[in-house]
């Protein structure tokens, strides 16, 4: 897939009529075949920095990838399911979840090492889960859905919304707040951990398929390179022009440092915590390709990864892309 590879990913799930059912939970056995990036074919469609050197990766075919050295080699992980994987979330460095077609809901206990499924209480496409600590987590998907747990996922509670929508993005703070994006450019507000959420006043009409937070600052980035600011968590939103008219699939701040990316290889940078971005230079070869996810995390310096189409994979080093 080249031109709008990802975004019309998520439209297929969305709009699909067949549904996949939720198995049992089956523990899942780590592969011992060691890749390198350039090695993985795979779409990505989320990925994780759990520590600064611990990376993790998921995508289609259910396939799953982590690195216990920084993106320099890759492990292949048995995730129990041939289903796509939308997105994930880790509350500490041992516990993570991923969500998928289907309904289907991932979980780990040992940094990625090993996964087992969660029976998530809906079979509809789940496209982003978010959790707030180890044991109070969110996951929104297709046609209004949304499930909780406040238990690390033992059980979950379906609370689908009454609209009628696709919902891309979720995110929770520890205090049981939280902001959901979706189709129509559609933004909701939680304060109890997803269980009712309240619709607030949108400054974008285009859908919203992905969430960043870094304290009360939230941004949700979209089609025809929209990107949406609150500085109040969730409450207020602003529009941020971005100069691109290229789907924003992936975005990302952590103090003034922000990166956003997108559909044909698309780039943006922010050194303001989110305010103003500027496109980035992208190789003709990566242009190619969309890029579906970007992390960030402190190191000795802000360090970050992003990935997407074919197996596409890019370090960040200190505001630089290493392709």
């Amino acid at each position: 897939m080249r031109t709008r590879g990802f975004m019309r990913i998520l439209m297929l799930f969305g709009a699909s009529l067949f549904l996949v059912p939720v198995t049992c939970a089956v523990e899942a056995d780590a592969s011992q075949h060691t890749l390198t990036a350039e090695e993985i074919r795979e779409n990505i469609y989320c990925a994780a920095m759990i520590t600064k050197s611990d990376y993790l990766m998921a995508g289609d075919r259910g396939r799953i990838y982590r690195s216990g050295d920084g993106g320099e080699s890759w492990q292949e992980i048995s995730g129990g399911t041939r289903a796509p994987l939308f997105s994930t979330c880790f509350a500490d460095a041992d516990k993570g979840w991923i969500c998928g077609k289907g309904g289907r809901i991932l979980h780990t206990s040992d940094g990625g090492k090993n996964w087992s499924v969660q029976k998530s209480a809906t079979e509809r496409h789940l496209f982003s889960i978010s959790f707030s600590d180890a044991l109070r987590g969110c996951a929104v998907g297709d046609w209004g859905a949304v499930v909780v747990t406040e238990d690390g996922g033992k059980t979950w509670q379906a609370v689908p919304l009454s609209e009628d929508v696709v919902l891309y993005g979720v995110s929770l703070k520890e205090d049981g707040s939280g902001v959901l994006v979706g189709e129509f450019g559609m933004i909701f507000h939680t304060l109890d951990g997803g269980r009712t959420w309240e619709s607030v006043s949108s400054p974008a009409e285009q859908s919203l398929f992905c969430l960043a937070r870094d304290g009360d600052v939230v941004l949700a980035g979209g089609l025809d390179g929209v990107i949406v600011a609150s500085w109040d968590g969730g409450l207020q939103w602003q529009r941020i022009e971005t100069g691109v008219m290229e789907s924003v699939y992936g975005i990302v701040v952590r103090d003034q440092e922000g990166w956003a990316v997108g559909d044909v290889g698309t780039v943006l940078a922010s050194a303001d915590g989110g305010k103003s971005w500027t496109p980035v230079e992208v190789p003709a070869k990566q242009r190619l390709f969309w890029i579906g996810a970007v992390n960030l995390r402190h190191g000795s310096g802000w360090i970050g990864f992003g990935a997407g189409a074919n197996g596409l994979f890019v370090d960040i080093r200190e505001g630089k892309l290493i392709w």
